[in-house]
């Protein structure tokens, strides 16, 4: 049970639990107010405040500088670091179709597509129409971001539920991974479709072993070697190099320990030679997040 399901999911999936998607559970602060401020007492109190309120990317940047420079005992201590603070918060987790699609049903509440702030940021590009929105505001989620109006830049189109569930398909078939976020450590914000090369969660995660923005889906995959023919179609979609073409078996192959679950392969299978499993049923993967 990854922490979102333990703090939000009641004993099952976070995201599948209603009262995650009640609007009793948006709350908007009065303007000027905001957390309490703490009277520090020492310049190390105030250095290591200001570290953990600076922004995820900023502190990312660190890292990545220390990467770069080959400066790995500063690369490991800011990653250590970072992670730590991170895991006292929500963050995003892959969901399967199947379970896009179960969530979109709980929905009370309008549904937006809109673009995709993270490809924005990474290669500067800004949706301007529904075949190129891949991001979801979803019910209460959707109030949040009236109060970010640059997160409309480029639009917003609202959907219905039917509507929103082909849309859905059509990111998946496109080999796109499915990501539900949680906003304001109470609701679901919404449903982002996104890959590799422009998809800030899972590229401060591959990259950079930040292993606490994205968390893997409750899922696991793994492939019947009596239906798999070896084609190799799976292999092309894997966003996480979990999956690969083994010589010796001439079959398609999951590494476990590196599947998020994500169902992209599953959709692209013309033998249905894939299928998930709970990643609860496998003691080795039980806390694999």
């Amino acid at each position: 049970m990854c922490r979102m399901c333990q703090w939000f999911g009641d004993g099952g999936i976070w995201y599948l639990n209603p009262k995650n998607y009640a609007h009793r559970m948006y709350r908007k602060r009065a303007p000027g107010s905001g957390p309490t401020t703490q009277f520090l007492q020492s310049a190390d109190e105030i250095r290591a405040a200001a570290e953990e309120s600076a922004p995820l990317m900023e502190r990312a940047h660190r890292l990545s500088e220390a990467k770069a420079n080959g400066d790995m005992e500063t690369f490991a201590h800011l990653q250590h670091h970072i992670n730590e603070q991170e895991a006292k918060a929500a963050g995003c987790q892959v969901v399967p179709l199947k379970d896009c699609f179960d969530l979109l049903d709980m929905v009370q509440g309008p549904l937006g597509a809109m673009m995709c702030i993270c490809r924005k940021q990474l290669r500067g590009e800004e949706a301007s129409r529904l075949e190129e929105y891949s991001c979801l505001g979803i019910g209460t989620g959707m109030l949040k971001w009236q109060r970010w109006p640059e997160r409309y830049r480029g639009g917003v189109e609202f959907l219905t539920p039917a509507q929103t569930k082909e849309w859905v398909e059509y990111w998946d078939k496109r080999g796109y991974v499915h990501m539900v976020m949680q906003e304001g450590q109470d609701f679901i914000g919404g449903l982002c479709n996104c890959d590799y090369p422009g998809c800030l969660p899972i590229r401060l995660r591959l990259d950079y072993g930040l292993n606490t923005q994205l968390v893997k889906a409750e899922y696991v995959a793994k492939v019947d070697y009596s239906r798999c023919n070896g084609c190799g179609d799976c292999v092309k979609r894997c966003q996480f190099a979990a999956l690969r073409y083994e010589v010796a078996l001439d079959k398609a192959n999951i590494d476990p320990f590196q599947c998020f679950g994500c169902a992209v392969c599953q959709g692209v299978c013309r033998r249905q030679a894939i299928k998930l499993y709970p990643r609860s049923a496998f003691p080795a993967l039980a806390n694999e997040w």
